[in-house]
């Protein structure tokens, strides 16, 4: 019994106290697991955000696929042999309501168009008898993020590389 009593004032004088069975975490172990939490947020944040705009972007070039298409049906049915002058006359870009199949009809509306659920602005950038340049644009702020498919080329362009390639890490220190 006084190897008991001995083991547990030896305990006191080094700093324990209680009964060691009691569950808990110090304070240094709770700012330990935060920090790690901290850090793991800040490297996360930019490849979330990146990954959001990646998804946008991806849609952006799915509809500048489909006005590519839409051009070209254009071109075979207008008896004018030309193509679509404004990004409404093409059907997936016309307003919701009779004004956008009057506009579908007459073809002579805006040129610039953001689709319902889209950050992308869709619009003829160039036409003429044998060529047409579709732009799709977003702003992000300080970055703008261009797009763009023409009748010389199969797949979107992205002109502007950089404009997803944000990071935390050159915000904070450029």
């Amino acid at each position: 019994m006084t190897k008991l009593k001995e083991r547990h004032q030896s305990r006191v004088r080094r700093g324990y106290s209680g009964n060691y069975t009691e569950g808990g975490f110090t304070l240094v172990e709770l700012m330990v697991v935060v920090s790690i939490v901290a850090v793991l947020a800040v490297v996360a944040t930019p490849a979330y955000i990146n990954y959001i705009h990646r998804t946008n972007q991806g849609q952006a070039v799915s509809l500048l696929l489909n006005a590519q298409a839409e051009m070209e049906e254009y071109l075979a049915d207008n008896g004018a042999n030309q193509y679509a002058p404004s990004i409404e006359c093409l059907p997936s870009f016309i307003p919701s309501g009779a004004t956008g199949q009057a506009c579908l009809a007459n073809c002579n509306c805006a040129n610039s168009f953001t689709p319902t659920g889209q950050y992308y602005t869709f619009s003829v950038a160039a036409v003429s008898t044998n060529y047409y340049r579709i732009l799709a644009t977003r702003n992000m702020g300080s970055t703008v993020d261009r797009l763009t498919i023409s009748a010389t080329t199969n797949t979107p362009v992205i002109l502007t590389p950089n404009a997803l390639k944000w990071s935390i890490f050159s915000w904070l220190f450029q």
